[in-house]
């Protein structure tokens, strides 16, 4: 294989730079807007939670825990390349009805709903700096 040889001129380089630098920019400006609505996100995720809760009469519980599964291996390199047992844990994911008290998860509902309108116009305004800070070009 030939060795390659790359020769950039100044202008090429002082475009790649720019390049680079307004890719960077993007990044900082979307990375703004996007940190502007993580609550409000949880909080639209929440109510969606809630809403489905109240809509099915009850509630899900997720429980997730570590099995422990023995499987047969082969040509590991280990014994020659004999079969040999190998472990591998995986997670499994169980989800069990629960009772709720609906008027209480309609409060909250209600509390969630309520914080969701304080967010939407806290999140327009941090998005608005974002934007003054991190100019679209």
């Amino acid at each position: 294989m030939a060795f390659m040889s790359y020769a950039f001129d100044m202008k090429t380089l002082t475009a790649l730079t720019c390049l680079t630098l307004l890719v960077a920019c993007a990044d900082a400006r979307q990375s703004c807007i996007t940190d502007a609505g993580k609550d409000l996100v949880i909080v639209q995720g929440l109510i969606s939670d809630t809403q489905a809760t109240l809509d099915r009469g009850y509630a899900v519980q997720t429980q997730t825990r570590a099995v422990l599964y023995t499987d047969f291996c082969i040509g590991t390199g280990i014994r020659n390349g004999r079969f040999s047992f190998c472990n591998r844990v995986q997670p499994v994911t169980s989800r069990t009805p629960v009772a709720v008290d609906l008027d209480a998860e309609r409060r909250k509902l209600r509390s969630l709903q309520r914080k969701e309108v304080e967010l939407k116009a806290k999140t327009a305004n941090e998005i608005q700096r974002c934007e003054l800070a991190h100019p679209a070009t």
